[in-house]
């Protein structure tokens, strides 16, 4: 009797048979969405995250072939990336796996992997804690024996208009002036004056911001990402807050009072901070702020190369 395996009946497959059709090379082709269990972690150890989802390509190097062979991407990701801790070790050999997967049709493959990375963020006055997620991205391109790395990463932040904030003091101004400009007044009723709601003539306005930060990796090795979402956000000053109390919440409204800034302002100081970012060699800053004035909302973006030191 023939084995098991020799019953299974031989089945076509086209993809190896010359394109009659239209032909042409083809710059990338492959899959996207593709879920993945795996785990990323910080360089102190700490789980980020613990799933994601890949798109994966290859370029078809042949024009007269019908096609990649597709499923071998899908199982070289399986096979390589499913609940492993994802490393630069675990994204080298893989790399130029998808390449040789294709039995001499591709010269390079594309690979980015989406997730969101959750750290536990304290307070910025009391001892409560809470996790923030942001939104990553990470982009491996094999091109031969030469493998490039691209980091993106978003943070949202509060951001308060300058304009606004100074349409407010002026405001409360004309409205002090108002109120006491015929009165001898001692610093205690000013104070209470101030703390009332009679006080309160206007606030400036703020809105939820995003800063969105891509890294071309200096080398093809993945950096602390911590230490980038804490490098954003201390240059910005107004991280987005989880758990809160009073005194947090105060310390959070002081915070956007001492750092107002447009769109112009907020991108020019990521700029300066990632220009001399040492993991990687050229960066691109995108900032938006969701306006709550407007029904549209304000952006800026700059890029550069990274100072060598």
């Amino acid at each position: 009797m023939s084995s098991s395996a020799s019953n299974v009946p031989s089945l076509p497959d086209i993809t190896t048979e010359k394109n009659t059709q239209l032909g042409g090379k083809i710059d990338q082709v492959g899959m996207a969405g593709i879920a993945i269990p795996l785990s990323i972690k910080s360089s102190s150890g700490q789980l980020l995250a613990s799933q994601a989802t890949v798109d994966v390509t290859v370029n078809l190097d042949d024009a007269d072939a019908k096609g990649i062979h597709m499923s071998r991407l899908y199982n070289l990701l399986q096979s390589h990336l499913s609940n492993q801790t994802l490393t630069t070790d675990t994204l080298k050999p893989l790399m130029l796996a998808l390449i040789q997967s294709q039995a001499g049709l591709s010269s390079e493959a594309i690979l980015t992997l989406h997730t969101d990375l959750v750290l536990l963020r304290p307070a910025l006055a009391s001892k409560a804690s809470g996790y923030q997620s942001y939104k990553m991205a990470i982009t491996a391109h094999q091109q031969k024996a030469h493998l490039n790395l691209t980091l993106a990463i978003s943070v949202p932040y509060s951001s308060t208009c300058p304009c606004s904030a100074s349409l407010s003091r002026k405001a409360l101004a004309d409205a002090f002036t108002q109120q006491f400009s015929d009165k001898n007044i001692d610093a205690e009723t000013v104070s209470a004056w101030l703390a009332s709601k009679e006080g309160s003539i206007a606030t400036a306005h703020a809105q939820r911001s995003f800063a969105d930060v891509t890294l071309i990796l200096r080398d093809p090795e993945l950096p602390d990402y911590t230490d980038i979402i804490d490098l954003i956000e201390n240059t910005l000053g107004t991280p987005l807050q989880t758990a809160v109390k009073r005194e947090d919440e105060q310390a959070f409204a002081k915070r956007n009072a001492e750092n107002l800034m447009f769109v112009e302002d907020a991108v020019r100081r990521l700029h300066n901070a990632f220009s001399m970012y040492y993991q990687a060699t050229y960066f691109h800053v995108k900032v938006e702020h969701q306006e709550s004035l407007h029904a549209h909302d304000a952006i800026a973006q700059s890029s550069g190369t990274v100072i060598q030191r």
